[in-house]
């Protein structure tokens, strides 16, 4: 094999490992969330979370106990301060964007959130070799988000996930994977 044949095929391989490692298709962790109300009240949340590609999340929370958020497929569950909702979000064009927006950060499809919510996005490289991803829609939804900010690690595993609301709330979550 020549040298500039070992070269093709170590770039291929590079190549190969690094768009698994940025397409997770299943992790299990923790996650720690801090809510930021307008009041500047912030409220701290805690669990464990599973995720299996394409379309299959669950947070399951430790601290408030008894709270979840699951998307199985089109059907996001959640129970927030003892109030359940099952949506399905092929019929809700509010939620939908949102689920998505929720499974393509963890999926690494950043440039597809920003399709589907009309954003620009920016990407800069981190110190570490990781990204990290600005996402803001050019017209704030009524509902639903209207900006997101995105860390990678090197191996494209989500770190961190700032989801910002268009009431001005905002939500960030913390990641471990085991």
């Amino acid at each position: 094999m020549t040298s500039v044949m070992k070269k093709v095929l170590a770039i291929i391989v590079t190549l190969l490992l690094a768009g698994i490692a940025a397409g997770a298709q299943s992790f299990e962790g923790t996650f720690t969330q801090t809510r930021t109300l307008l009041s500047g009240k912030t409220i701290k949340s805690a669990g464990n979370i599973s995720y299996t590609a394409p379309d299959q999340l669950a947070m399951i929370y430790t601290q408030p106990d008894g709270e979840y958020f699951i998307i199985d497929g089109p059907i996001l569950r959640m129970d927030r301060r003892g109030t359940a909702l099952d949506v399905n979000t092929d019929n809700n064009k509010t939620v939908k964007p949102q689920r998505n927006a929720i499974l393509y950060s963890i999926s690494g499809r950043y440039e597809e959130i920003a399709k589907e919510m009309d954003a620009e996005c920016t990407v800069t490289n981190t110190k570490g070799g990781g990204k990290h991803v600005v996402i803001k829609a050019r017209k704030a939804p009524a509902q639903g988000f209207s900006g997101l900010e995105l860390d990678y690690l090197k191996n494209g595993q989500l770190q961190k996930m700032v989801l910002k609301e268009s009431g001005g709330i905002s939500e960030e979550y913390l990641l471990k994977i085991n």
